[in-house]
């Protein structure tokens, strides 16, 4: 691990065929890490300095970000946020709503447990409130950390973690599914999700996708990695070119119950959705320390919280297949937590929406239909002309 306790690029991609192959490997990761952060970092300032009118004022409409129109009159935007600068689609789409009265639910992608983070955020809360006073902003918060540490450089926030959105339809215990594995990893190919320390597990299947943080030499390196380590190890993915193709929901789930216990590797991110996707499907946890909530709706009885070692990590497998817990028993016992949480944000968005002046009755049934809903990503450009259509029935 390096520093940040993330993978490293030689326990990612593993040996390669030549030095020359190395060295290439490392001169395009190497090239391709510099042009990102420039493009991030244009990316976060941009919606900072631009002027409100003219033909500059949309050199930030191409930024992509996703937004889901949890009501139109009032307007309440539901927008995921993270990264270094974490409010600049906020402030990117903001610009294009400035004469309308408008609420943002913010929710965290990433772990907002960082000071550095959140102080510049302060500092970009307060520049926002000043240019936009007709726009609330709130923050739905992972975990009553990330909630003491926004509330404290002057942000509105309540704890209200965004696993409550995962379907419980989609991820369920399906019956007369053989158990082939010992257990599934839902990871991305990134160093934050610390793949290698799952690889003295006997019989793993992976459910992995790119979303281009290694280059696809690297990708396509880091994918023979996996395929190397054992006849019992699977990628569950369709392998097209060299790269995993995405599975569907449904397809996820079935990997799911396939397999007896699900992993969460990553030292620090945001609650992580494949956290709740495993409980929902039944699966015991074995888990690192983490930073980002996922553990907000862990059970000791079946969630197992160990060191970031490949041993302790096989141990506290092998301990809870050999459990067999039942699959219903872990799911309820989420569930009942979970619906707990959602009557309480329900209420809240009940109360929201009547504050703003909505004469509709207070919602009877949870509003969200579940994270692919909710995560569906366009320009700014794009959203601020859907938000800005006329209300349709």
């Amino acid at each position: 691990m390096d520093q940040d306790k993330q993978e490293t690029f030689d326990e990612m991609v593993g040996p390669v065929g030549s030095t020359a192959e190395r060295l290439w490997l490392l001169a395009t990761r190497r090239a391709h890490r510099t042009a990102n952060k420039l493009r991030v970092s244009a990316r976060k300032r941009f919606p900072y300095i631009l002027p409100a009118r003219g033909p500059l004022s949309d050199l930030d409409g191409g930024i992509e970000m996703s937004a889901h129109i949890f009501s139109r009159d009032p307007l309440v935007l539901y927008i995921p946020v993270g990264g270094p600068r974490p409010l600049h689609p906020l402030a990117a789409v903001g610009r294009r709503l400035a004469a309308r009265r408008a609420t943002f639910l913010l929710m965290p992608m990433w772990t907002m447990e960082r000071p550095a983070i959140v102080a510049q955020m302060g500092r970009d809360l307060a520049w926002y409130a000043a240019r936009f006073p007709r726009h609330e902003v709130i923050f739905l918060c992972n975990n009553e950390e990330e909630r003491r540490l926004i509330v404290g450089v002057g942000g509105n926030a309540m704890f209200s973690n965004h696993n409550l959105m995962i379907s419980e339809d989609v991820f369920r215990p399906l019956p007369d599914v053989p158990v082939v594995f010992d257990a599934v990893y839902n990871g991305r190919i990134s160093p934050m999700k610390r793949h290698y320390l799952a690889f003295e597990i006997d019989r793993l299947v992976h459910v992995t996708y790119s979303i281009g943080e290694l280059t696809p030499p690297a990708a396509r390196a880091f994918i023979r990695r996996l395929q190397a380590q054992s006849p019992r190890h699977r990628i569950a993915n369709p392998i097209v070119d060299g790269l995993p193709g995405r599975l569907t929901s449904a397809e996820v789930n079935l990997v799911y119950n396939q397999a007896a216990v699900g992993l969460c590797l990553s030292a620090a991110e945001g609650a992580m959705y494949s956290s709740m996707e495993y409980l929902m499907a039944g699966l015991p946890i074995v888990s690192t320390p983490s930073l980002g909530g996922r553990d907000v709706y862990f059970d000791p009885d079946y969630c197992l919280i160990v060191e970031p070692e490949p041993t302790a990590i096989r141990r506290a497998v092998d301990r809870l297949r050999d459990r067999a817990i039942p699959r219903e028993e872990i799911r309820g016992r989420t569930l009942e937590k979970v619906r707990a949480q959602r009557l309480e944000l329900t209420a809240f968005l009940s109360a929201l929406l009547r504050r703003k002046g909505s004469s509709a009755p207070p919602l009877e049934k949870w509003p969200f239909s579940g994270t692919e809903g909710l995560m569906r990503w366009a320009t700014v450009r794009e959203i601020a002309a859907l938000v800005s259509e006329p209300d349709r029935a």
